[in-house]
């Protein structure tokens, strides 16, 4: 069977149930984890909002600033643990849906891209190379995600049909950021802190015009940059365990 009559078959489900909320019930188990994967980048996002207005209100109490900052860093975290589950699950069910693995990216990309790049503008890379430095993480993540769904049948596979490697860098491995910059909030090393050092590390270069112009940008910006580019890389081959 090729690839295209399997997804044939496997979207007939959806295709022969017309009723209005036929998306929910068709459905498994697996399905409603990898959402809740999604939620949780959501949720990183709206926290590390909140922050910023509970910050800028001298009223709030530092404490509760600094706890909503804390669990939108934590959230993610959460997600990786129901990313990990919903594979699990649908392998113990006898096998995902093609729903699943398009819901699985897309979830992928909220908690593991857009989540650790508000993280890191809350923070401090908040200069308009700093934020290109950040679209361009994200947009590295979602075309490796891109990848992924598209030519992972030409990537060799074991027996029980899991590919053996990926090609680049996955996308969770942002948490390694979202730790990083976990870090950072710990050191007081980010914008706003209340004491100790009131930027992110490393501090700014000017590449130039004058300072705090287009042309200056956090040495930290660079870290999510070259993760990026190594999220889509072709030669970078990580084993999957």
């Amino acid at each position: 069977m090729s690839i295209s009559e399997e997804k044939k078959k496997a979207l007939q489900q959806y295709k022969n149930d017309d009723g209005h909320f036929s998306l929910v019930r068709n459905f498994r188990l697996a399905d409603l984890i990898t959402i809740m994967n999604g939620v949780c980048g959501t949720l990183s996002i709206l926290s590390s909002a909140r922050y910023l207005i509970l910050a800028s209100n001298i009223k709030t109490p530092p404490a509760e600033a600094i706890s909503t900052l804390y669990f939108a860093h934590l959230l993610p975290i959460l997600g990786f643990g129901f990313d990990a589950l919903d594979g699990k699950v649908a392998r113990w069910m006898g096998g995902g849906s093609m729903l699943g693995q398009e819901m699985d990216s897309l979830a992928d990309l909220v908690s593991f891209g857009v989540a650790p790049a508000t993280l890191a503008f809350t923070l401090g890379l908040r200069t308009p190379l700093d934020t290109l430095a950040l679209l361009l993480f994200v947009s590295c993540g979602l075309a490796r995600l891109a990848r992924f769904n598209a030519t992972v049948a030409l990537i060799p596979s074991d027996a029980s049909g899991k590919s053996k490697y990926f090609e680049g860098l996955p996308i969770p491995s942002s948490l390694f950021l979202t730790s990083m910059m976990a870090f950072w909030v710990k050191k007081d090393w980010y914008a706003g802190a209340g004491h100790g050092l009131s930027d992110v590390p490393f501090g700014k270069v000017l590449l130039w015009g004058e300072k705090g112009g287009y042309g200056e940008v956090h040495r930290a910006a660079f870290i999510f940059a070259v993760w990026g580019a190594m999220m889509v890389s072709k030669t970078m081959r990580v084993p999957k365990f």
